[in-house]
């Protein structure tokens, strides 16, 4: 259940990032894109790999990793 929640933080914080590398412009309501990250074990796993099986919580910290 641990891994579970690592992963999803993960991608949840990628996430976040993935319109500055994409330079893509998400609105409120659009469905997040497709992107992939290791897990702990090296595995990549994909946000769709949940799709119609898990229910995936993305989650925005305004200052996380920031020294505000």
């Amino acid at each position: 259940m641990t891994q579970k929640l690592l992963v999803i933080a993960a991608m949840g914080v990628l996430s976040m990032l993935f319109p500055f590398y994409a330079k893509a412009e998400l609105k409120v309501g659009d469905r997040a894109p497709d992107f992939a990250l290791p897990d702990q074990k090296g595995d990549t796993v994909r946000l769709s790999d949940f799709k119609g099986k898990k229910t995936v919580v993305l989650a925005f910290y305004i200052k996380a990793s920031t020294p505000g």
